[in-house]
């Protein structure tokens, strides 16, 4: 065998090791889009969060400027008589702010918001324990608990909760 090589002696990938391979190079692509997909997912919901933390802020601090208590004198909790919750330009206590919600957003005077579709921001209010805020009370005890949830397509993606005290002054320094 002049100058002839035998083949059974080359070196060459058997069928086992190209299996082998492939199933290693597979798990491994697997795990890279995984990890792109993981990724992706993140940006998402941190574009969301960076869109609903203005919203819910917004409103909440619409809340915060109104006073305590009806300046009417009227002890109803809720929207009294003569505010419609189809604009909030009425409200002028923290509690009518109760149960309030609008889906897409809308400004004060009720005008939506554009590129909102499928977003709910909501508003609850309710009486709190001033030792414990976290409990809940169920009559008037000088505090209110006011929280404001964003939700996009049903699924909350920012909730802030803020209290108001009927010591803290509000609009003109009552």
């Amino acid at each position: 065998m002049n100058g002839v090589r035998d083949l059974r002696s080359a070196p060459a990938f058997t069928l086992v090791e190209a299996t082998v391979s492939i199933f290693i190079v597979g798990v491994m692509v697997v795990a890279a889009l995984s990890t792109v997909g993981a990724t992706r997912l993140g940006e998402y919901k941190l574009g969301e969060r960076c869109r609903a933390l203005p919203l819910a802020q917004g409103l909440l601090a619409e809340v915060l400027q109104q006073s305590y208590e009806d300046p009417n004198g009227s002890a109803a909790f809720g929207t009294e008589s003569g505010e419609g919750t189809a604009s909030r330009t009425d409200f002028d206590d923290v509690d009518d702010y109760h149960n309030w919600s609008a889906s897409p957003p809308q400004n004060q005077d009720g005008t939506e918001m554009s590129d909102l579709s499928g977003w709910l921001r909501s508003v609850q209010v309710g009486w709190v324990n001033p030792t414990n805020l976290s409990q809940t009370a169920g009559s008037d005890q000088g505090v209110k608990r006011i929280t404001v949830t964003v939700k996009h397509d049903g699924v909350p993606v920012a909730s802030l909760t803020a209290f108001r005290t009927s010591v803290w002054p509000g609009p003109g320094g009552e």
